[in-house]
């Protein structure tokens, strides 16, 4: 299964990438020097084992089963 949590950290890095939002401006509207307005929207992280959203960002144990939290490195 993959971690919600790393998907949003990866796009967040690449939204802030420069030369991808010039890329992206310039295949939308033809022409260079156009800035998208790219939606940052936050994932909405759950437990694995219980299906309870999160509380916060880095929570160590869920709040509503007690199982621990996993989270990878990166």
């Amino acid at each position: 299964m993959v971690d919600a949590n790393n998907i949003q950290l990866r796009m967040q890095e690449i939204q802030q990438n420069e030369s991808f939002s010039n890329v992206l401006g310039k295949l939308l509207s033809g022409r260079e020097g156009y800035k998208p307005v790219i939606e940052k929207r936050q994932e909405i992280l759950m437990c694995k084992m219980c299906m309870t959203p999160l509380l916060i960002q880095k929570q160590k144990f869920c709040h509503e089963c007690g199982k621990k939290m996993e989270y990878s490195a990166g």
